[in-house]
């Protein structure tokens, strides 16, 4: 059994930025604990228990849980998402690769689609130290209320401003601004988001006055 101090320094030592030995031992088996948990949360059926029990396991598991959030199995975490870090009502769609050795910042009402890769490991460029299996970590920030198509990837370091839409199949390999849409690989903005998307949807259909009165 590893101490809670064996525990808090590799956290600190995955989250401080710097370069550390990936494949040590204890620091290994630490991972495996982990994951285990996130194999019993693939594992638990759609009933009204099996989703009580998901709740009970991301409690357990997550850095951060927050009320409304909601996973559709399966999922995957090489560090059982311990630094993932949710805000409220976030909604994470089935398929999702979670590579977090480092910290993953996801703000509330955001939407992630399935089949997406939130990637914080980074291995050195030489090839010596590349084979010792070195890396070092860059979180993620992912801001409120974005929208992430499916098959997106994020890589470490990079920051999603709030509102903003990446387009399903992107990589994001540099920051995107809030209320924005960014699509492609290399991700790039395609346009702002504008008062005007708040009356059109599907490029020219009117929302129904009814819709705009509820919820505007």
């Amino acid at each position: 059994m590893i101490s809670k101090e064996k525990i808090e320094a590799f956290k600190k030592m995955a989250n401080s930025g710097e370069i550390y030995d990936s494949v040590d031992e204890e620091f290994l088996d630490y991972q495996h604990e982990l994951v285990q948990r996130i194999n019993e949360f693939n594992q638990t059926p759609e009933t009204k228990v099996g989703l009580k029990k998901r709740d009970e396991i991301l409690q357990e598991a997550m850095g951060t849980y927050s009320e409304g959030l909601y996973i559709i199995p399966p999922i995957y975490a090489n560090s059982g998402l311990s630094n993932v870090h949710v805000g409220k009502n976030v909604f994470i769609n089935f398929n999702n690769n979670f590579v977090d050795d480092g910290e993953v910042f996801i703000g509330s009402d955001t939407m992630i689609g399935p089949n997406c890769t939130f990637a914080t490991a980074v291995h050195p460029i030489s090839p010596r130290l590349r084979r010792q299996k070195l890396q070092f970590n860059k979180p993620i920030h992912i801001g409120e209320n974005v929208w992430l198509g499916g098959n997106v990837t994020v890589l470490p370091g990079v920051s999603i401003g709030e509102n903003s839409i990446v387009g399903a199949g992107s990589i994001v390999t540099k920051d995107i601004p809030a209320n924005v849409i960014a699509v492609g690989n290399p991700a790039r903005v395609l346009r702002e988001i504008t008062e005007k998307d708040d009356e059109f949807y599907d490029k020219d259909k009117k929302v129904p006055q009814e819709i705009l009165d509820k919820y505007m």
